[in-house]
């Protein structure tokens, strides 16, 4: 049985700016995964504020690079 090889993953949010409230891009973590969805699935297991079907951590999308993560609101 051949085995899927793990890569590790960096996982960031978007930055955001919202009624009068705002955030930069943020690094939530790296973890070993066979894709970036599964990444997110796994570090996320447990939080409420994560939805699957969209890869978004309260309500920010997710990304695996920085640059892409600060493309929104830095």
């Amino acid at each position: 049985m051949e085995r899927i090889k793990q890569l590790e993953f960096e996982i960031w949010s978007e930055g955001f700016n919202i009624t009068g409230n705002s955030g930069k891009a943020t690094l939530h973590g790296t973890i070993e995964a066979k894709n970036f969805k599964d990444a997110c699935n796994k570090f996320f297991k447990n939080a409420d504020s994560y939805d699957p079907e969209d890869l978004t951590y309260w309500g920010c999308r997710l990304y695996d690079n920085e640059t892409d993560a600060r493309r929104t609101f830095g």
